[in-house]
């Protein structure tokens, strides 16, 4: 029964996740953004009979085309579909319907989700790319991912995320890059021994520093949020940058793509009252994109000319919910 996964490229978690597929099931592997979702589908092997699909999020906008693009691939082979982003009660049961097996749990990582379901076939240092994930989501305070942290060393676990997420971060645009971190985590090498990852980390950590000092000086702010258009791979981490820089509960950057669309990352600190990946779907559809994501981080795509009616959206909308 060949095997091949489609996960999300852009982040640790998503990483991770095909790494643990590729060390349960083997096969082959397909690292996508939510923007060419449809071409990983469309593009899986021919013989593959089983197909695991891990953090690739969708929203209300979206969610009729993304079920029905499960549901064509469920019909000539075994789908299991592993995520942790928001989905509605409608929309899951139309994905259960169309016969994919489903893993859904918003209090976990797509990672920690992944090696819940297949750690009978995993060795025993595949936690660690759990918890890589959940480290890096920020999501390691949920009740498993802190059970299995207190098997480990804490800092040992948040030095190799953080290298990992580094060095990711600095080779956002290099997909080949993230390909070969998937092939060498699903072989247990820790991240400190894979080759380059170290020194590109901490390159990244230096680029981070100067990158605060660019979001001080370029950064906007506008009610309760702050945005920036940048032109760095990472997104989130400007936007993750412009709540500490302007003391706003949320940070939105945004940065141009090809076809005249802009994608846009936003970070939220606890005392903001929006569930961001609720809100962000709806409110990117109203501008002719999509979006999702989590309560505290979320993102969408959406056409460069509606970037101001979005931030004006969300900070109206920031402003009702305080």
């Amino acid at each position: 029964m060949p095997t091949h996964c489609i996960s999300h490229v852009k982040d640790v978690d998503g990483v991770s996740s095909a790494a643990l597929v590729l060390a349960a099931k083997g096969g082959t592997f397909k690292l996508t953004d939510y923007d060419s979702f449809y071409e990983a589908v469309e593009s899986v092997p021919s013989d593959a009979d089983d197909v695991v699909i891990c953090d690739i999020g969708t929203d209300p906008s979206n969610a009729v085309r993304f079920a029905k693009a499960l549901a064509r691939l469920a019909k000539r082979a075994k789908v299991t579909y592993i995520d942790h982003h928001y989905l509605g009660k409608t929309d899951k049961a139309k994905i259960i319907r169309s016969g994919v097996e489903l893993r859904h749990d918003t209090k976990d990582c797509a990672s920690m989700l992944t090696y819940l379901h297949f750690r009978e076939m995993l060795p025993e240092s595949a936690k660690l790319l759990a918890l890589y994930g959940a480290v890096t989501d920020y999501m390691d305070d949920s009740a498993r991912a802190s059970r299995l942290m207190e098997t480990f060393d804490r800092q040992f676990v948040l030095l190799e995320s953080t290298l990992l997420s580094y060095a990711l971060s600095k080779n956002s645009k290099d997909q080949s890059y993230a390909e070969t971190l998937a092939k060498e985590l699903a072989a247990m090498r820790t991240p400190h021994t894979i080759e380059r990852v170290g020194e590109d980390a901490l390159d990244q950590a230096e680029a981070i520093r100067r990158l605060a000092e660019d979001v001080q000086k370029h950064g906007v702010r506008l009610g309760r949020l702050a945005y920036m258009e940048t032109s760095q791979g990472a997104t989130g981490n400007v936007a993750k940058l412009l709540l500490g820089a302007f003391g706003v509960v949320l940070g939105v950057a945004y940065k141009s793509k090809p076809g005249g669309k802009v994608e846009v990352s936003l970070r939220s600190t606890s005392e903001c009252k929006l569930h961001l990946g609720r809100e962000i779907g709806r409110i990117a559809s109203r501008h002719g994109g999509t979006g999702g994501g989590h309560r505290k981080a979320a993102g969408c795509s959406v056409p460069g000319a509606e970037i101001q009616g979005l931030l004006k959206d969300l900070e109206a909308r920031l402003r009702k919910a305080s």
